[in-house]
Parts: C-alpha cells; sequence; structure tokens
C-alpha cells in the first residue's frame, strides 16, 4: 500500500497521506465499508456494555469478510 510505503524505515519527518475519493465509485464504497467495520468492531470489543442479541447474522459476516 502507498501509505506503508510513504513512511519508510528511518523516517524522521511527519508523513501525511491525503486520499482522493471521488463520489459512486468503488473507493467510495471501499471506504463506507471500512466506516462500518470500525463501528462494528468498536460496539464489540469497546469496552462498554455489550448485547450480543443487538448483532445481526449480516453485521457478523461483515466484521469477519
Amino acid at each position: 500500500m502507498a501509505v506503508d510505503r510513504a513512511h519508510r524505515i528511518g523516517q524522521t519527518r511527519p508523513v501525511m497521506v491525503y486520499r482522493l475519493v471521488a463520489r459512486d465509485t468503488i473507493e467510495e464504497r471501499v471506504m463506507a465499508l471500512k466506516a462500518r467495520k470500525a463501528d462494528l468492531f468498536a460496539n464489540v470489543m469497546g469496552g462498554g456494555e455489550f448485547d450480543a442479541r443487538a448483532l445481526s447474522a449480516e453485521d457478523i459476516r461483515e466484521l469477519l469478510a
């Protein structure tokens, strides 16, 4: 991934990475899926009260996919 290549071993300066995502593209859908998975993971592993009944089978599939 380009982000990983931008920050090399021994790099001493901060590295800024900007993602340009156009509307109605696969990249936009991937970023939305990533956000949904992050929210789902935070709800499961967040350390607060968790009710497993709040997860649907589709939620679990998305988290593991």
